[in-house]
């Protein structure tokens, strides 16, 4: 059985939101360890979310455009 490995971003320190910019994949996509899922903005930097596993993404739980709380479910891994 797969692992379901949730794709979050860490505090990035006094940011309390962040927006989407890029989304890199879709749903259904295959995708190796280290690949870019998707592309951040927070109050300092842009931030590039890696897969931490080779797998399939289950969900995109974000869009392009999305102000979201940091820490937020962003997409779903399946390992």
């Amino acid at each position: 059985m797969a692992e379901r490995i949730d794709i979050r971003i860490e505090d990035p320190g006094d940011s309390a939101q962040i927006e989407v910019l890029v989304l890199r994949v879709a749903a259904g996509d295959q995708v190796k360890k280290g690949s870019v899922l998707l592309e951040v903005a927070t109050d300092k930097a842009n931030v590039e979310i890696e897969a931490p596993a080779d797998g399939v993404v289950e969900k995109l739980l974000v869009a392009k455009g999305d102000v979201v709380k940091v820490d937020r479910l962003l997409a779903v891994l399946l390992a």
